[in-house]
């Protein structure tokens, strides 16, 4: 039907040209027949003055006047005479009469030379009358007067017979002159006829054979269109606008099971909808059928289920259209996709099944490594509190080779939990300044044992040069530098590492680490496998270096994280080279790692300081921690009472806890900044447990100038109010790095410093209160559901405390599930009822703790010493 469309546009367009070609012609017919009626107008003119023939007028006029005056003369001699007189005047004023009346005379009335001698001769004419009409003997008197007369109108004849015949000669040689343009006209126009017809005959042999070609044409194109429809695997039914069955094909026959002959007069929807469709379903998808209109784009295509001849119903794909013909029709091409569906199913099913077995590997490698970490965090940190007793020599050695083992285990630990991290894509970046230089005296500082268990040396270097101040996320950097550096020491005996480290030419912003061993090197055919997971190349017993195989699968997919990319370089027996580029652009500023120097930050005397906090033992610490220093503090325990303080009065500095009952710190900020009061421009410096790069920039926008993680350092709290006063940009906060310190159930340093903020008597009443709140919170926590809607508030309250009495492991344990519902993901169930076990170690070394010294404030203080004066010996 597509090709009817052009053809019959090409049939009226030929129907057109037909038509202005014959009413041209017509046009050329109706000025030809004008053309002869002209002509034979003219013609007939001509033949009007032979029969009224002028110059044989006017000879028999002249004639007749020379008779009449004949017989004037001879009834001057014989009055007898005188009829004959009488009988040639009225022959002579017959001919002038009939002059008179002559067509061709209306003509000379303006021809010089003829008017006047015609008008006397008629003056004449009218005098003789009388005389001619009168008695004989008026005229026989008259005789010698008309005869005298008659040689003057002798004369006058003859003067207008001349002009008249002068002038009848110009008026026929214009008419010959017409009568020759007119058939000159009428030559042209009978040629440009002849043309016509000509080129019409041509054209209407060109459109025959253009007709013919059409219908060959279209007789070709009608096999092909009925030998395509024939063998189309898709059935293709045609309908008209009521429903019914036009068309039939094939493959339609072998789909619903009816022959050509069954199907075609019967209606569509009847035939083949099922049973149990109903009429609103049908109605809904066929809309554009019931309102007998054309199909939009979105409904020319769409999937339903129809029904065969032996009742099978099968899911179909439809794709219908209109055909604006005479008779408007609907060509419909539906296709059984009965086997897509089953495949798609068994995809689907498939799929599910893979996607639950990685889900169950994750989380199965979750639940392991967690299970297994919590044990070695029990095992190191029982190794430190040994460590606080005297051991001989021999103990001493055996538990650093013990502590050297669960070292390696927990690292082994980690590099499953940061895969597992990194596939399920918890992992993100956090930028910040750092100076590269420190970061590799650091790596190579800690990489420094291990290399001297091998008998290597380890060092690194600029080439060329340098640019230490970059802005980068460095843990993630020092972890994928820690992992090349701990394979080239592990494949390498009495030999050196170098890390050389350059900037790339042409590049503002990339530089290139290379780590570069004497090593056992890497067959060229391995080199691809090397960066793939749990990839050891060497799996037997007799190994010589240990390890999962993932530590370079991380640092890879590190590297790529960070927009970078890795790659290594070895040949066998001759030493590896393992380079990354990572953009690294230069820093503007670098967040120191250690308090600043004094010259930087000015000394500051006392300040008001409000300080915002809903956990009392935080409150307290805090406020212990300010007033040793000398500050006057004022206590608010909600962001609303903090706002309600700083309405009313002023101070130097604000100290605004994240998460609180009532108002939060956030809106608190908000509120204060807008509120206009006293202390609406006083810094305000974040307290939370842990902050997200995302949430420090909504801090920023709140109105807070600072940031301090809980638990609070004394040393970053001097410093933080310092900078904060004195208008100077804070420390960034820096991260902490468990695969350089790891993590124990105790933080010493953090129990040392809460228990020297403390009054004599005051530690005692704190740490019961704390361990009784946690063995409540705790006990709550692991019974509650994953989705409850209080349990990032309240795993964040309990971080807190725990981060103020130092229990380390109890408070990353706690900060984890935090921050698994705040990228919105659910902890799982695993990771709550873990907190139990992990309290209960953290609670029994806490206590065991504190008895064992004695004391809370003395003994603990005394260990710290003997510890320090250890180390500084």
């Amino acid at each position: 039907m597509s090709v009817l469309l052009p053809l019959r546009h090409l049939t009226g367009t030929t129907r057109a040209r037909s038509a202005l070609g014959g009413l041209i012609l017509l046009c050329w017919g109706g000025l030809v027949i004008w053309l002869g009626m002209m002509v034979q107008r003219e013609i007939d003119a001509f033949s009007t003055a032979n029969s009224d023939n002028l110059q044989w007028t006017l000879a028999q006029a002249d004639v007749e006047f020379l008779r009449f005056q004949l017989a004037l003369e001879q009834a001057e001699a014989d009055p007898s005479a005188l009829d004959t007189v009488r009988l040639r005047f009225d022959i002579f004023y017959s001919r002038m009469v009939t002059l008179r009346d002559g067509r061709l005379f209306r003509a000379l009335d303006d021809t010089p030379g003829f008017t006047n001698p015609y008008t006397r001769v008629q003056d004449f004419l009218g005098a003789t009358t009388p005389l001619i009409d009168g008695p004989e003997a008026a005229l026989a008197e008259a005789l010698p007067m008309l005869t005298a007369q008659t040689e003057t109108v002798g004369k006058d004849i003859r003067a207008f017979s001349l002009a008249a015949l002068s002038s009848f000669a110009e008026l026929s040689d214009r008419r010959r002159e017409g009568i020759t343009r007119l058939l000159i006209y009428m030559a042209a126009v009978l040629m440009a006829l002849f043309l016509g017809l000509t080129l019409l005959a041509v054209t209407l042999f060109r459109l025959f054979r253009l007709a013919r070609d059409r219908a060959d044409q279209v007789e070709s194109t009608s096999v092909r269109l009925r030998t395509i429809v024939e063998t189309s695997p898709n059935a293709i039914v045609v309908t008209d606008e009521a429903g019914e069955i036009r068309a039939f094909n094939a493959a339609a026959e072998r789909i619903f099971g009816y022959t050509r002959a069954e199907a075609c007069g019967r209606p569509a929807r009847h035939l083949f909808a099922p049973p149990e469709a109903s009429d609103h379903a049908l109605v809904s998808v066929f809309a554009f059928a019931e309102e007998r209109r054309r199909p939009r784009p979105e409904e020319r295509n769409f999937e339903v289920t129809l029904q065969a001849r032996d009742g099978r119903c099968f899911p179909a794909e439809f794709s219908v259209d209109r055909a604006e013909t005479e008779e408007p029709l609907y060509v419909a091409y539906i296709r059984d996709i009965t086997p897509w569906k089953e495949a798609e199913q068994q995809l689907t099913e498939a799929r599910d099944r893979a996607l639950a077995g990685e889900r169950a590997k994750s989380e199965f490698l979750a639940v392991m490594s967690h299970e297994m970490r919590t044990p070695l965090n029990g095992l190191l940190g029982t190794m430190q509190l040994l460590r606080d007793h005297d051991l001989g020599s021999s103990p001493a050695g055996l538990l650093d080779r013990m502590q050297v083992s669960g070292q390696l285990l927990l690292d082994l630990v980690n590099d499953v939990l940061d895969l597992t991290k990194v596939e399920a894509g918890k992992l993100a970046l956090d930028p910040a300044p750092f100076s590269l230089r420190d970061l590799l005296d650091g790596l190579v500082a800690t990489a420094i044992p291990l290399a001297e268990s091998y008998g290597n040396r380890l060092s690194w270097h600029w080439c060329g040069a340098p640019r230490p101040l970059v802005e980068g996320d460095a843990r993630r950097l020092r972890q994928v530098l820690l992992n090349l550096t701990g394979n080239a020491l592990k494949f390498t005996r009495n030999g050196k590492v170098e890390i050389e480290v350059e900037q790339l030419p042409g590049t503002g912003e990339m530089i290139e680490f290379r780590v570069i061993d004497s090593g056992i090197g890497i067959a060229e055919e391995q080199l691809d496998r090397i960066f793939e997971d749990f990839e050891t190349l060497d799996s037997s017993y007799a190994r010589e270096a240990g390890g999962t195989g993932l530590g370079l699968g991380i640092a890879r997919r590190y590297t790529r994280l960070m927009g970078g990319e890795i790659g290594a370089e070895s040949e066998a027996g001759q030493g590896s080279l393992f380079w990354i580029r990572l953009p690294l652009p230069p820093a503007a500023e670098v967040a120191p790692e250690a308090p600043p120097h004094p010259a930087t930050v000015p000394p500051i005397s006392a300040l008001e300081v409000l300080v915002v906090e809903d956990n009392e033992i935080n409150r307290f610490i805090v406020q212990r921690m300010l007033e040793r220093d000398g500050h006057h503090v004022t206590i608010a325990e909600n962001g609303q009472m903090g706002v309600q303080k700083a309405s009313s009065r002023r101070f130097d500095v604000i100290l605004m806890d994240i998460s609180m009952p009532v108002m939060d710190g956030t809106q608190a900020t908000r509120a204060i900044r807008r509120g206009g009061g006293p202390s609406a421009r006083a810094p305000i410096i974040a307290l939370t447990a842990h902050a997200f790069p995302e949430e420090r920039e909504t801090f920023r926008q709140a109105g807070m100038t600072a940031f301090l993680t809980k638990p609070v350092d004394r040393m970053g709290l001097r410093d933080t109010l310092a900078r904060s006063v004195a208008g100077i940009a804070p420390a960034k906060p820096q991260p902490n790095d468990q695969r350089s310190s790891p993590l124990s159930l105790l933080d010493d340093r953090l129990l040392d410093q809460f228990l020297d903020a403390l009054p004599d008597g005051a530690a005692q009443p704190l740490l019961a209160r704390f361990l009784q709140e946690t063995d409540r919170e705790i006990a709550a926590l692991a019974e509650t559901a994953p989705d409850a809607p209080d349990l990032a508030a309240r795993a964040h309250r309990c971080a807190g405390s725990c981060g103020t009495f130092g229990v380390g492991a109890m408070r990353s344990a706690l900060l984890k599930i935090e921050a698994s519902l705040k990228h919105e993901t659910l902890p799982a169930p695993d990771d709550l009822r873990a907190l139990k076990p992990i309290w209960a170690m953290s609670r029994k070394a806490l206590v065991a703790r504190v008895e064992a010294q004695g004391g809370p404030r003395s003994g603990i203080g005394s260990s710290s010493d003997a510890r320090r004066g250890a180390a500084e010996g």
